[in-house]
């Protein structure tokens, strides 16, 4: 680890215990619904699709923000059939992140603009059924990648946007381009 990442650890920590030892905590929750869309720019990821998630978030007195969410992405069906065969196959997915950002606001405070590095993980859920004999299986892939929220605040609600780019190591040649709605509130 360089210095200049511990010093600035050591530093958020000490700014975080003094504010909680003098009662002062200074931080805000939110809560967020998201409805948007994910895709890759590639072919054949076809675990993403349509998405609805929720996120919980806290900002602190520095305005460094740290959150937890899962959305769900809807996926594909694809099914055949003839007069001896049937087949099916559906692949969906959940992505649960945890991710830590900057809140700087803009407008007299009405604007945030959030930008964060998100990592996290799909569990890919693939179910197929091929002339009676069903298969099913799960499997986990870890992404990260740069996510900013551009969020108007009309007093304790907020709504706006999330735009997101998750890498999957596992899978180089398949980023991932996220665009949903955020409808929350912050206390």
């Amino acid at each position: 680890m360089s210095r200049l990442t511990c010093a600035f650890l050591v530093s958020l920590v000490t700014t975080l215990i003094t504010q909680t030892v003098r009662g002062e905590t200074g931080f805000r929750w939110s809560v967020d619904a998201r409805l948007g869309y994910a895709t890759s720019w590639t072919t054949g990821q076809s675990y993403l699709g349509p998405a609805t998630g929720l996120v919980g978030g806290w900002t602190f007195r520095v305005p460094i923000h740290v959150e937890l969410g899962a959305a769900y992405h809807v996926g594909s069906i694809e099914s055949a059939a003839n007069d001896t065969l049937v087949y099916w196959s559906r692949r969906r997915s959940v992505f649960v992140h945890a991710a830590a950002g900057y809140d700087r606001t803009i407008l007299a405070g009405r604007l945030l603009v959030r930008p964060r590095l998100i990592l996290g993980s799909f569990f890919i859920v693939d179910e197929a059924e091929l002339g009676g004999v069903i298969r099913e299986g799960m499997e986990p892939r870890f992404a990260l990648g740069p996510g900013v929220d551009f969020l108007f605040r009309f007093g304790a609600l907020h709504a706006g946007l999330d735009a997101r780019a998750l890498f999957v190591p596992s899978h180089v040649a398949a980023p991932i381009g996220g665009l949903f709605g955020v409808f929350g509130i912050e206390r």
